[in-house]
């Protein structure tokens, strides 16, 4: 498992409570703009939304480069923290 997504699941994990679903605006650029963050328990992954016209739009967070991974990491320690 890569470091940032061992990271990143205890955080989603306390952020959803008693869900698998964060619902928070994940901002990289323009590009990477997210509406939620989800760990998935039967497969241990997590996926990024983001919602257009009512259609939503699954990115895998392994898919993404280790720059991006470090900043959506980023993003939600900020989020832990506050």
């Amino acid at each position: 498992m890569n470091e940032y997504k061992e990271n990143i699941i205890p955080i989603i994990k306390w952020l959803a409570i008693d869900l698998s679903e964060v619902v928070i605006d994940i901002y990289i650029s323009d590009e990477h703009l997210f509406h939620t963050i989800e760990w998935r328990r039967k497969d241990n992954s997590v996926y990024l939304h983001k919602i257009l016209e009512n259609i939503d739009y699954e990115f895998d967070f392994e898919e993404f480069d280790i720059s991006i991974q470090k900043e959506i990491y980023y993003l939600l320690v900020r989020s832990f923290l506050n």
